[in-house]
């Protein structure tokens, strides 16, 4: 399955929802769109081609039409159809990649209370997809509801349905590429997670995991890009930045209770991926609570 790469924040914007009926033989019009068109055949057939690329698309298939391309339909309707159409605005999409080729399980640095801009990443959607009308049906409906009644306090639900529709979708995409070497990164995360608390020892986990070494160091290296070691680096810093707010730990319990015994490493695993030492953060947090406290 092919994937569009659309690059957030910000997030796509609703533009216009509804569903239409066509009788047989209708052909849809030439056309250059500035804006995303997600169709979703609900009943019968349609034929799209978007520059060269014919498609034809059966009952409870999807397919996003990207902006500035060139639409026509190629061939008319042989049955009475029924199509949803969404319209969104958003930039162009960085790429067009295999569902396969993205690593869905990918880290990003450790959010604290002094980021002041939001994380740049990517959100996924299959070009094109089949689906079951329990996924698609009830949004579609209701978005269709709330914009034939359009009021103010209607237009953020609409924003958050279009999310959960696209969240929809990109399950979908990550659902048909779940391959078995990433059954097993998932493997490996939970166990990760479940002995944070506890030393770290590769060959422990390859025989609690019945797997070799170098087997599960690709699986993980495959889908989120990070061995094994700095994986749970990653999420033992993470679980210590949320500690450093409990004032009844020490800086060596906190980092005893995310499985770091060695002191002066925690020190400077901390510094490296936080950017502060522990103690300089948790003294910054405090006092940022208190001018907050003061300032309400």
């Amino acid at each position: 399955m092919h994937c569009l790469e659309l690059p957030i924040p910000p997030l796509p914007q609703l533009m216009a929802v509804n569903k239409v009926a066509f009788k047989k033989d209708w052909l849809h019009y030439e056309r250059s769109f500035p804006l995303y068109d997600l169709i979703i055949v609900h009943r019968g057939v349609f034929y799209i081609t978007e520059d060269d690329t014919p498609y034809e698309l059966r009952e409870h298939q999807m397919i996003v039409l990207e902006p500035g391309k060139r639409h026509y339909g190629h061939k008319p309707c042989p049955v009475d159809s029924e199509l949803y159409y969404l319209h969104f605005r958003h930039g162009a999409p960085l790429r067009t990649v295999k569902a396969e080729q993205i690593q869905w399980n990918s880290l990003f640095p450790v959010m604290t209370y002094h980021d002041l801009e939001p994380q740049e990443h990517s959100m996924y959607l299959p070009k094109l997809a089949e689906l079951t009308v329990s996924q698609y049906e009830p949004i579609m409906n209701e978005m269709i509801r709330l914009r034939n009644h359009s009021v103010l306090e209607h237009m953020l639900p609409l924003q958050a349905l279009l999310g959960q529709l696209l969240v929809m979708l990109q399950k979908t995409a990550r659902s048909r590429s779940f391959s078995r070497s990433e059954q097993v990164c998932h493997s490996i995360i939970d166990y990760l997670y479940a002995r944070m608390d506890r030393p770290f020892r590769l060959d422990e986990m390859a025989a609690d995991l019945n797997f070799s070494v170098d087997y599960l160091s690709k699986c993980l290296k495959k889908h989120t890009g990070l061995a094994p070691l700095h994986y749970l680096n990653h999420i033992r810093i993470e679980r210590a930045v949320s500690l450093l707010s409990d004032p009844n730990l020490t800086l060596q319990q906190i980092g005893e209770k995310v499985g770091i015994t060695d002191y002066n490493y925690f020190l400077r695993l901390f510094r490296k991926m936080v950017g502060t030492p522990p103690a300089q953060y948790r003294a910054s947090l405090y006092a940022y609570r208190r001018n907050d406290v003061s300032e309400r």
